[in-house]
């Protein structure tokens, strides 16, 4: 069956079913923009520019953080994490602390990240908001941060000992719970363009 070219046009989600986790693993190499949830492949049109842009920011500034203070690694966002034999999502952004190290393996993180960050899509928030976050809390990822660039807000889930507790914020500091010493302000995120990341680490980290 060939695929109409205008139902290639982005943006577009495009969902298989019935499909087994050693078939993804199978089938996914690092060129395919694709996510294993619930048992289903879902592949996604190209990201788009302000999506790559904020990417790129957060990346930079959590991979100069974690350098300079060696807490773990920080990857994204082509690196599966399975939770279960039916879930491995794709997260934007993950923070593994150094004592769990052994969970990343050349093909997938094998359980939770100490912290991901999903940047919401344009034209598949739903995604992030009703199938990804859920899982995450299921599985009682310690922090979770959705960034929503259209509505221009970060919220923000910590596992704390009587369940999640939840920060909306659009603006001020947002402190990580679990990278520490980690912070930035929600305000740089709804810049355009985005502001210095160089600029940014330097009040992130004094000194470094």
């Amino acid at each position: 069956m060939t695929v109409p070219q205008a139902l290639l046009e982005p943006p577009f989600l495009l969902v298989k079913s019935g499909v087994t986790e050693e078939d993804f693993y199978r089938l996914a190499d690092e060129d395919l923009d694709a996510e294993f949830l619930d048992g289903r492949i879902v592949m996604y049109s190209p990201a788009s520019h302000p999506h790559e842009d904020l990417f790129a920011f957060l990346l930079a500034l959590l991979r100069n953080y974690v350098d300079s203070t060696g807490l773990g690694s920080v990857l994204g966002s082509r690196y599966p994490m399975r939770l279960d034999p039916r879930w491995s999502p794709e997260p934007d952004l993950l923070f593994v602390r150094k004592e769990r190290m052994s969970l990343v393996t050349k093909q997938r993180l094998e359980g939770a990240a100490d912290l991901v960050i999903e940047i919401v899509s344009e034209h598949h928030a739903e995604l992030d908001y009703d199938d990804k976050r859920p899982r995450y809390q299921a599985h009682r990822i310690p922090e979770i941060w959705i960034v929503d660039p259209q509505e221009r807000v970060v919220v923000a889930d910590v596992l704390a000992s009587a369940g999640y507790e939840t920060r909306s914020l659009t603006s001020g500091r947002l402190d990580s719970a679990a990278l520490a010493g980690f912070w930035l302000d929600a305000e740089w995120l709804w810049r355009r363009p985005l502001p210095s990341t160089v600029a940014c680490f330097r009040q992130i980290l004094p000194g470094a």
